[in-house]
C-alpha cells in the first residue's frame, strides 16, 4: 500500500507527464488506476514517485498501446454534375470518405469525412476545380486513429522517461 501523501505526489506528477505520450502528442481519453505499490519507511523520499510516476505511465503506454489520433472534418460540396469524378478522385486522394452524391438537376451535392492534414488547402483546389461557382462548407467530426506512418511524430521537449537512467539522473538534479 502506498501512503496517501505520496498517491498525492503520484496524482501531481500525472497532468504533466501525460503532455508526451509515445508520440510526443498530449495523450487524452486515458483512466489511469492505481492498483498497488509500495514504500520503504526508511529508504523512500517524496520525490522518488515524482520520478517513478512518468516511467510507469510511458511502460503502461507502450505495453497497452497507444493510438495516434487526428482531427478530422466533415466537408459538404455543392457543384455542377460535371465535377463529380474530380471531386471523388480528390476526397480519395485526401485519405476521406464520402456519402453517395445526390444528383438534382445537374447539381451534385455530396458530404464527404477528411483528414484536417489533407485538406486544409482543399478550398482553393475546389474552387478552381468548379471556376468559383461550387459551394463547399465543412464543421469539425471529431477523430480517427492516424496511420503511423502518415502521422507525424513530434520531437520530445525535454527528457524521454523510459531512457530510465538519464531521467533518475535528470529528476535527482544530477545531469
Amino acid at each position: 500500500m502506498i501512503l496517501s501523501r505520496y498517491q498525492a505526489h503520484i496524482a501531481q506528477t500525472l497532468p504533466e507527464a501525460l503532455k508526451q505520450g509515445l508520440y510526443g502528442w498530449e495523450v487524452t481519453d486515458l483512466k489511469i488506476t492505481l492498483t498497488g505499490g509500495s514504500h520503504h519507511l526508511i529508504h523512500t523520499h517524496p520525490l522518488d514517485f515524482f520520478t517513478a510516476t512518468p516511467m510507469a505511465l510511458m511502460n503502461g503506454l507502450e505495453n497497452t498501446g497507444s493510438t495516434l489520433l487526428e482531427p478530422m472534418v466533415t466537408m459538404r460540396f455543392m457543384a455542377q454534375e460535371q465535377h463529380a469524378g474530380s471531386l471523388i478522385h480528390d476526397i480519395v486522394a485526401m485519405r476521406g470518405s464520402f456519402d453517395s452524391p445526390v444528383i438534382h438537376k445537374d447539381r451534385l451535392t455530396m458530404e464527404a469525412r477528411v483528414p484536417v492534414a489533407t485538406s486544409m488547402d482543399y478550398p482553393v483546389t475546389f474552387g478552381s476545380l468548379t471556376g468559383g461557382k461550387g459551394v463547399i462548407s465543412s464543421r469539425f467530426s471529431g477523430y480517427e486513429p492516424c496511420p503511423l506512418e502518415l502521422g507525424k511524430i513530434t520531437k520530445r521537449r525535454g527528457l524521454d522517461p523510459r531512457d530510465r537512467a538519464k531521467w533518475i539522473l535528470h529528476s535527482r538534479n544530477a545531469l
